[in-house]
């Protein structure tokens, strides 16, 4: 079963300030992941400035270029993931999540985790 996990975070980030040994391990968790035959795809995104929005509200269809400043969460990056179950996806979420607290203490974010339905 493949997973999502969104990377969710409750402001815009600033992607230069990042502690290195937070993007080293993190680096290296993804190694990992793809060497165990876990990793899907991941990836971070850009801000939200160099982003665009196609809403569809009252029939209407409304393109917004970025930033989003109505926004109240913001995804930050993804993984997909091959799991036997949820319970193992969300342990890989967990995994993510305590190398933020490690290396970038202070740092709030989610991960959320979603089960990717496949045709069968």
């Amino acid at each position: 079963m493949r997973y999502l996990i969104n990377v969710v975070h409750d402001r815009p980030l600033d992607f230069e300030g990042d502690p290195t040994a937070l993007h080293e391990a993190m680096g290296a968790f993804v190694a990992k992941l793809a060497a165990d035959g876990i990793l899907v795809d991941a990836a971070g995104l850009e801000p939200t400035e160099r982003g665009a929005r196609v809403d569809l509200h009252g029939g209407k269809v409304k393109i917004v270029d970025g930033p989003f400043a109505e926004a109240k969460e913001w995804i930050g990056g993804y993984f997909i993931v091959q799991c036997r179950s949820q319970e193992e996806a969300v342990e890989v979420a967990r995994q993510s999540i305590e190398l933020h607290r490690e290396h970038a203490p202070g740092f709030e974010l989610i991960h959320e985790v979603r089960r990717i339905l496949d045709e069968e």
